[in-house]
């Protein structure tokens, strides 16, 4: 009897290590798997970029060199200046035929080679001149920063959208920047307040609430045909315009007027019948959704 017990208790001493063992053996495995996956998105991203530049140097018709290619989620970003619109179409129609590209932002600046050579060592003194702003701050010195014809890029990680405002408003301020494209990250999408002095803030977090309003109540929104296939047609070609759902809203409106401004048009930020027309979008009647 006496050694039938402690035969049990050993039996019970072993399930109990191997419980205990088990979750550790697992959380491993998970962790492991969690950084191969990390790992894979990142190759995938660099291996893009790398087949990219592969195929943009091995094209005739495209300036390889002068070409810059960033890859984000499969995204791929084409910076840089070329010399015809003909050299900027075949960049573009190269970088969406490799695979695993999501979609293809085409940022080319078309600058005619007898003028080019200028404009880059002008574009050099304003980049020199915004990191040396950015230097002074601690929250914007890491920022990286890269200027075509004028149009200054922002890239990084900052602690909040505040501070992203202020370097959008510190590069501008710089003498002969044409615009700021703030490509830029934050930490804190939130920001409290009553820390807002000037009222800024409070104005655009009343506009949110305001979103937020209209969104929680789909039934007082209607679904209009021609923003859906204006959203369809701008994500084909590379641009942002948010959840294709036929509903205007800011992520809409920049991608239209990102899509004007590099189309030559009069930016009006709205669906106008000029731009409709560019995008091959007949204007229909709205619907409930």
């Amino acid at each position: 009897m006496h050694r039938r017990i402690r035969l049990s208790a050993s039996v019970v001493m072993a399930m109990g290590v191997a419980l205990v063992a088990t979750p550790a053996w697992v959380n491993a495995a998970d962790e492991k798997k969690s950084t191969t996956e990390s790992m894979k998105t990142a190759v995938s991203d660099s291996w893009i970029t790398a087949k990219t530049k592969i195929a943009l140097f091995a094209d005739s018709r495209a300036p390889g060199a002068a070409v810059n290619i960033d890859t984000k989620k499969g995204m791929v970003y084409l910076r840089g200046k070329v010399a015809t619109d003909a050299e900027k179409q075949a960049a573009e129609e190269i970088a969406r035929g490799i695979e695993g590209v999501q979609a293809v932002r085409n940022e080319l600046q078309v600058v005619p080679g007898a003028v080019k050579k200028v404009v880059e060592i002008k574009d050099d003194e304003i980049t020199k001149q915004v990191k040396n702003r950015f230097k002074a701050d601690p929250k914007l010195k890491s920022l990286d920063v890269r200027t075509d014809n004028g149009v200054v890029t922002l890239q990084g990680k900052l602690p909040s959208i505040t501070d992203s405002a202020r370097a959008s408003q510190m590069a501008r301020e710089v003498p002969g920047v044409r615009a700021v494209r703030n490509d830029t990250s934050y930490d804190s999408p939130k920001v409290s307040l009553a820390s807002d002095r000037s009222g800024t803030l409070a104005r655009s977090a009343s506009m949110r609430k305001a979103s937020t309003t209209v969104a929680a109540r789909p039934s007082t929104v209607q679904v209009q045909p021609d923003v859906r296939a204006a959203q369809e047609k701008l994500k084909d070609k590379g641009y942002a315009p948010g959840p294709v759902d036929g509903i205007w809203g800011p992520r809409t409106a920049a991608a239209v007027s990102e899509y004007q401004r590099k189309e030559k048009m009069t930016v009006t930020n709205r669906l106008d019948t000029e731009t409709l027309g560019k995008l091959e979008v007949t204007a229909r009647k709205p619907q409930s959704p």
